[in-house]
């Protein structure tokens, strides 16, 4: 028995291995990870360190607008008049320009608010006119022997800060860890569609069943090979994603309030959750290919396994509270619980939970894919 299975083992990773264009996309997908952690470090890290945005001003700001002007990420240029300010927008030399009428003591600014860059010059010329006319405010109440602080330190606040989630870390490890789960719905229905679909599609699996073996071992050794492909496809990715992480994390100076937990505990906990994906993962594979009579219908089946895959992602991103009962849904729960491992949220009882979730379910689908493969219309695509 466990010779013949360990035959069919063989062959399914030997037929797969013998595929090199189907091979490289299985390994290189999880290469997509850490260029998606990289692209999106490189993103905020640009957002944080943005340069000035340069506008033109026809007057001489002072020594204190000029600091406010910095402070508010804005670097000002000045013109004679106005006529020049127009050209110099129009030639794209400055991205908003403001004018100072002296008679109605009233500043004006000209910029499209319709554009992203717009909207920005908009809101930091905000931020500069207000401060400076506090600051105005301000003098004027000493030149007026009134006590400042008595009137500006009316209310006292001070942030707290609750320890939410960053938004920055939410976004990483919901699609790292969503293409995980991806990764391994390739592998599985890659090799489960060798497996099953092209043996029929080629006529192959006739004569597979003339040898003298049983159709139980036949299937669990094709299952052992697909969870095989999975597991080696996931571990490659969980890999590539906390070696991103750690390095993004440390390089980049946007993440360095995160709270990223990287330990040996951690990691195992994770690598028992990426097997028992990829157990399950693979039955379900398995269960959808064989119901197909070619290759084409089977990429086709599988798709529905690929879209599954990114509910977890609009979940988190969306904000959705996360109930316990979520963490027995197979497929959705494995997203979820690695956040919550590397995120610092490891919670025992729903480990456990999928752990129970992801046994129960693949004692079903291997047990329903050999009711599948006693008859047949399964093995020989009749009907």
């Amino acid at each position: 028995m466990m010779a013949s299975i360990w035959i069919t083992v063989k062959k399914e990773i030997r037929s797969i291995l013998r595929d090199k264009k189907t091979l490289i996309t299985l390994l290189a997908f999880p290469l997509l990870i850490p260029v998606m952690i990289f692209l999106y470090a490189y993103i905020y890290e640009g957002v944080e360190d943005a340069s000035k945005y340069l506008i033109g001003v026809d007057y001489q700001p002072n020594t204190t607008e000029i600091t406010l002007m910095e402070e508010a990420n804005l670097e000002a240029k000045v013109y004679d008049d106005k006529e020049v300010l127009e050209k110099a927008y129009s030639k794209g030399e400055i991205a908003g320009y403001i004018t100072y009428l002296e008679d109605e003591d009233k500043y004006y600014l000209y910029v499209n608010e319709d554009s992203e860059e717009g909207m920005y010059v908009s809101s930091y010329v905000t931020t500069y006119l207000e401060g400076y006319n506090e600051y105005l405010a301000k003098l004027y109440l000493i030149g007026e022997d009134i006590d400042v602080d008595k009137a500006y330190a009316n209310v006292e606040y001070e942030i707290v800060d609750l320890d939410g989630e960053n938004f920055i870390l939410l976004m990483m490890f919901t699609v790292s860890f969503t293409y995980i789960v991806m990764s391994i719905v390739l592998a599985t229905t890659n090799m489960a569609t060798s497996a099953t679909a092209v043996e029929k599609e080629n006529g192959t699996m006739e004569t597979i069943l003339t040898f003298p073996i049983k159709v139980r071992d036949l299937i669990v050794g094709k299952y052992l090979a697909t969870v095989i492909m999975g597991i080696l496809s996931s571990l490659i990715g969980l890999v590539l994603t906390l070696g991103s992480l750690e390095i993004a994390t440390n390089s980049f100076e946007v993440f360095e309030d995160i709270n990223f937990t990287f330990d040996m505990v951690s990691i195992l906990v994770a690598i028992l959750v990426v097997v028992l994906a990829s157990c399950f993962i693979a039955g379900l594979s398995i269960a959808v290919t064989s119901m197909a009579k070619t290759y084409k219908e089977a990429q086709s089946m599988s798709s529905t396994l690929n879209m599954l895959t990114i509910i977890p992602m609009f979940i988190s991103l969306m904000g959705m509270e996360i109930e316990k009962w979520y963490y027995l849904v197979p497929i959705l729960n494995y997203t979820q619980v690695l956040m919550d491992i590397f995120s610092g949220n490891l919670d025992l009882i729903s480990i456990l939970m999928v752990i129970l979730s992801s046994v129960i379910c693949v004692v079903l689908v291997i047990t329903y894919i050999l009711k599948q493969y006693r008859t047949e219309r399964v093995l020989f695509h009749e009907g």
